[in-house]
């Protein structure tokens, strides 16, 4: 296992909420203790996208913190990023560790068991499986899978699994139980009040 591959992944977004931008969550995420920044940007042109990653990238690498960057491996290596999540309908995965090279974090989504054996096959480091629960951060996101569930894709999975979709703070106890090596976090996270202080609450409850 990479040893980058974080236990909190928070994910930056302003479609699910406008105040912050991306920028800024990464900045209030890093303070509050974040060992690992995903970029996901839905919208926007390449340029603006090409120029928030930079400015994520400069604030992880400054505090030594993994950056990921969603779905667009051009971006991802445009900045010199340290890795890329790409999901079902992105550039494939063998295709995507060729342009990466071996030294480069490579995470792949998952929704069943099918796609994790592609994600598995495609030389993925992790995947990033769910929802667990229901979430308003994806178009069609897919049923919800609960927490049970999770630990038979723990157990059916070769490499680490994120979960991801709907995590709340109370989530964090019984989603670790199942044997997952991590969480991913968008609203719990970029939508409270202070990210940062949110981000701290995760990491206390994941120590436990």
């Amino acid at each position: 296992m990479k040893n980058n591959i974080g236990r909190l992944h928070v994910l930056t977004d302003t479609i699910v909420q406008n105040k912050f931008s991306h920028p800024d969550l990464a900045r209030m995420a890093i303070d509050g203790g974040a060992n690992t920044i995903q970029f996901r940007q839905k919208k926007g042109s390449s340029l603006d996208m090409f120029r928030n990653a930079e400015t994520i990238m400069q604030l992880c690498r400054d505090a030594s913190v993994t950056m990921i960057v969603n779905d667009r491996i051009d971006i991802a290596l445009a900045v010199d990023a340290d890795g890329v999540h790409l999901g079902q309908s992105d550039i494939p995965l063998p295709v995507a560790r060729k342009l990466l090279g071996a030294q480069k974090l490579m995470g792949g989504s998952a929704t069943d068991f099918d796609e994790l054996r592609k994600v598995i096959e495609g030389g993925a480091d992790y995947v990033g499986f769910g929802p667990v629960f229901g979430t308003m951060s994806k178009e069609n996101p897919g049923n919800p899978r609960g927490i049970s569930f999770m630990k038979e894709v723990v157990e059916r999975s070769s490499i680490p699994v994120v979960a991801i979709g709907g995590i709340k703070l109370n989530h964090v106890k019984e989603l670790f139980a199942t044997g997952i090596h991590g969480i991913a976090v968008i609203s719990a996270i970029c939508c409270e009040p202070d990210p940062a202080k949110a981000t701290q609450r995760f990491l206390t409850a994941i120590k436990k």
